[in-house]
């Protein structure tokens, strides 16, 4: 990032926020889902610079409940990621990895991406 003259920001402002458990797991997965390893980038980009914009954070369609319901979907998505990634561990390590789970694993994504998707766009494709 760089002001207006092209010199870099530094950042010197440091804002603590405390969450629950499932908070902290919903906003490390919307992150994720968005593509961002660092839940501070993520916060940056969707509150603070949305809000410095006038833009605010981007918001899915339907209120207050589907944001719930779709950081629930995001968490649930961050659970099954962690199964696939011991299954991929187990795999490297030459053990032999329970099909049956990765496949369910799969179907979990598809499902949890349908339901996403269908909120995101108000059940519109």
């Amino acid at each position: 990032m760089a002001d207006a003259d092209g010199s870099p920001v530094r950042r010197t402002r440091t804002v603590a926020v405390r969450l629950t458990d499932a908070e902290h797991a919903a906003w490390r997965a919307a992150a994720a889902a968005e593509g961002r390893r660092q839940l501070g980038a993520w916060i940056r980009r969707d509150a603070v610079a949305g809000y410095l914009s006038g833009t605010g954070p981007r918001r899915p369609a339907g209120g207050p409940e589907t944001a719930a319901e779709l950081a629930g979907l995001r968490q649930q998505l961050a659970r099954v990621g962690n199964n696939v990634n011991q299954l991929a561990r187990a795999a490297h390590r030459g053990a032999d990895v329970d099909v049956a789970a990765l496949e369910e694993a799969r179907g979990v994504l598809g499902r949890i991406a349908d339901a996403a998707e269908a909120i995101e766009t108000g059940g519109q494709s």
